[in-house]
């Protein structure tokens, strides 16, 4: 370990980025804003009006849809998707809306406190791993609700739960500033779930079907895959056996490069899942400059990064094992040692102190060698 090693400035890091990839264009913004705002409008009405087995697989085409306009939303609201700050608020609201996410929250907790908190307990919201003592002071319902939140099918509610105390429900300490705006953008989006349910039964009670299937197949099936899709995403995105996580014992805080670079891993997917992603997973470049670097250029810009930092930022091929392997090994955390920890506290990796304590640290890493 470097006692005396600076770690590479935001200017350096983002230096390392080619400036042609910073360019925001109108034509791919509006590519990746309008297919899946087309596929959800057009596989909705499809649903409304084919048979009973065609409802089941449009319910996912529709789910799909719906978590990728999530995805082009997020990259609305943070100003990259079109060069215009009205179009980006735009596409950011329409593309957000259909999953009932209010962009006044959004923005308070995703730009704010994820990108300027990442990884670090307390402040990041990006479901931060409990510790053993926290998760032994749970109700056996809280037990089980955190185990299917760090296992490989529980994504949906790791994402729902977020949304439901970050997003939509948010306590006092948690809303966003804005009340007036947050309030307005709440009632808009329950006006357009009360139209949405309305028109689902009023086309089924028309047609002669089943209400409640028609409702399953037009609105419930969809969000459980939407949420499902970002939850497997959000899970992977800052959790990995080879990343740590902060909280208050870390101090001073650890370095934008330490939380950005590090505790943002690379995996590689297959080609047409990174198609049906939307580069999401080229996630390193994305935390580099949230704000300077469209969907459509993050390929690029994720090799310059790996290019520049090399083994510096941790590169992994993706595969069902490696994901099986993350929600076997994630489930608890211990932030005095930054060990992955099992539910009876045992440690399941390494200490991460070598790579990710901070210089000033030196000291406690060597008693905890010792």
């Amino acid at each position: 370990m470097k006692i005396n090693y600076e770690w590479p400035g935001i200017d350096e890091i983002r230096s390392s980025v080619n400036d042609k990839d910073r360019i925001k264009r109108i034509l791919p913004g509006l590519f990746h804003f309008s297919l899946p705002l087309l596929v959800w409008m057009t596989s909705l009405a499809g649903i409304i009006f084919t048979p009973w087995w065609a409802k089941i697989i449009l319910g996912f085409v529709n789910g799909h849809a719906l978590g990728v306009m999530l995805i082009i939303g997020h990259d609305a609201l943070h100003g990259t998707l079109f060069p215009k700050r009205w179009m980006n608020r735009l596409a950011g609201w329409i593309s957000m809306a259909p999953t009932f996410h209010p962009v006044t929250s959004w923005v308070h907790a995703h730009n704010g406190l994820h990108h300027g908190f990442t990884n670090i307990k307390g402040k990041d919201i990006a479901s931060p791993p409990l510790n053993f003592e926290e998760y032994r002071k749970l109700s056996l319902f809280g037990k089980c609700s955190y185990r299917v939140t760090r296992s490989w099918y529980g994504c949906s509610w790791l994402y729902l739960r977020e949304w439901f105390s970050w997003k939509f429900f948010p306590i006092a300490s948690r809303a966003p500033r804005n009340s007036k705006a947050f309030f307005r953008d709440r009632l808009q989006l329950s006006i357009l779930f009360v139209a949405w349910i309305s028109l689902l039964i009023w086309s089924a009670t028309a047609r002669g079907e089943n209400p409640f299937f028609m409702v399953a197949c037009g609105f419930i099936f969809p969000q459980f895959v939407a949420s499902y899709f970002i939850g497997f995403i959000t899970l992977q995105q800052h959790t990995h056996p080879k990343v740590a996580w902060y909280s208050e014992l870390d101090s001073p805080s650890p370095a934008f490069f330490q939380a950005q670079m590090h505790s943002t891993p690379h995996l590689v997917f297959p080609y047409i899942i990174r198609v049906f992603m939307r580069n999401v997973m080229e996630h390193t470049a994305h935390h580099a400059e949230p704000a300077g670097i469209p969907l459509y250029c993050l390929p690029e810009a994720q090799k310059s990064l790996e290019r520049f930092f090399g083994d510096e930022i941790l590169y992994e091929y993706w595969t069902p094992f490696t994901f099986l392997r993350t929600t076997r090994i994630c489930r608890l955390y211990d932030y005095s040692t930054h060990q992955w920890i099992g539910y009876d506290g045992k440690p399941l990796t390494e200490s991460l102190y070598e790579r990710y304590l901070m210089e000033t640290k030196v000291e406690q890493l060597q008693s905890v060698a010792d």
